[in-house]
């Protein structure tokens, strides 16, 4: 069976979804944006039928899939219409603009029996999942520290005046526009869904945002979580310097998890270079000594996720990643700009 799907949002992420989806054999039938201009070089590419209303695409029935590459604050209508038109469908993160939308999105998805997956590829790096086959080497998992340090330039000695990061009075940065907030939903929530696959659902968190005067995003997102295996040292932060990194390149991603038997250490490169920048993974054994360095090559994690999720729906199956994943990441996200309002730490309201 080749699966038969549709595209639905064809700005800049959706580059990364045509690249997983053309390498895997699926057939694209129906590429959709109110912007014409952005969806007719991908419709003439893959020969597919363009439409600037995404109703047409749900109501074909040839198409088994539906893939959301928008703006967050459009994914609950089109998330509803299309489990309700049985398709299957692969979402963007983050999910919805708040935990409530996206438990209604997952809980209509469960409801219906529909495959949905949110699409948190970094778990898909091949580091992370070699990672996680090694979690049991590690013994009782004590403390973890895990980071996303993404470079966008000096936003912390004065207010940008003009541009992407510029909020005008009485209005509404592009950042915050386009992406639903800063560095903690831009970056930070990638890592906050790693928190999830790696060590399971904390239940107790202590939070600080630092959302700069004159701005509407925050710079940097800094927690405590309290999980059964172990706490967890969160931080994700938009910085200035340039060459830091395991590659030098500004991008400093890093997961740091130790127990009582070792170490596993996982650097990450930029989701923008993934065709040539790679991942690294570093066990260290405690009752042996030893290291390994594990250096994977260039590989797309879009692709890999991709591939994943299109073998599921030929299978119809859901698979090993849970329908609620996009729920989770807003949950906590939510939390965190709940502990830091209230200066306190809180207790995580899972809703199931």
């Amino acid at each position: 069976m080749t699966i038969k799907v549709a595209v639905i949002g064809c700005g800049n992420i959706s580059q990364f979804h045509f690249s997983g989806l053309e390498k895997c054999g699926a057939e694209i039938k129906w590429v959709c944006d109110i912007n014409r201009e952005a969806a007719m070089p991908w419709a003439d590419k893959f020969e597919a039928r363009y439409s600037a209303d995404y109703r047409d695409i749900i109501a074909d029935p040839a198409v088994d899939a539906v893939f959301v590459t928008l703006l967050s604050r459009l994914h609950k209508e089109i998330c509803f219409a299309a489990i309700d038109a049985g398709k299957a469908v692969i979402c963007e993160k983050t999910l919805a603009e708040s935990a409530e939308d996206a438990w209604e999105i997952v809980q209509y998805a469960e409801a219906k029996k529909t495959i949905f997956y949110t699409s948190y590829m970094k778990r898909f790096i091949p580091a992370v999942e070699k990672a996680k086959a090694l979690l049991p080497e590690l013994g009782t998992i004590i403390s973890t520290h895990i980071r996303a340090y993404q470079c966008w330039g000096d936003l912390w000695s004065e207010t940008p005046t003009e541009g992407f990061f510029y909020t005008p009075p009485g209005g509404m940065s592009l950042v915050r526009k386009n992406y639903g907030g800063g560095i903690l939903v831009c970056g930070g929530s990638h890592i906050l869904d790693l928190t999830l696959f790696l060590l399971g659902r904390p239940h107790r968190l202590y939070a600080t945002l630092h959302e700069p005067e004159g701005s509407d995003y925050d710079l940097q997102a800094a927690a405590l979580l309290e999980t059964d295996n172990g706490i967890v040292h969160y931080e994700a932060l938009a910085h200035p310097l340039t060459k830091i990194g395991f590659l030098r390149d500004g991008w400093d991603e890093k997961v740091e998890i130790n127990g009582t038997n070792g170490r596993l250490e996982v650097y990450s490169s930029n989701w923008t270079d993934v065709e040539t920048k790679a991942s690294l993974l570093v066990h260290y054994d405690n009752r042996n000594g030893n290291s390994t360095e594990y250096r994977f090559a260039a590989e797309s994690p879009f692709d890999r996720a991709v591939e994943f999720f299109c073998q599921q729906i030929e299978q119809g199956e859901q698979g090993s990643q849970s329908r609620l994943t996009g729920y989770e990441v807003d949950e906590l996200i939510e939390h965190i700009k709940l502990s830091s309002k209230q200066k306190q730490a809180v207790e995580i309201q899972w809703k199931t």
